[in-house]
């Protein structure tokens, strides 16, 4: 990673990814009709991190060009 990389933004993925995480371990303990909505959110986050990581890589290897 080099210093271009917004350590902010990193940080923020990282954290929204311990969110899913946290989510996914509490699906089991979850009301059952709650967990189908569970995890379309945690699909849903995931989604939006792999988004930006793709973002961030495809600056960084634009920037490297």
């Amino acid at each position: 990673m080099s210093a271009s990389v917004d350590e902010v933004a990193i940080r923020r993925l990282a954290g929204l990814t311990n969110v899913v995480s946290a989510l996914l371990a509490a699906i089991p303990i979850l009301q059952p009709e709650s967990q189908a909505g569970a995890l379309q959110t945690c699909a849903s986050m995931a989604a939006d991190v792999a988004d930006e990581l793709d973002a961030i890589t495809r600056f960084e290897t634009e920037s490297e060009e």
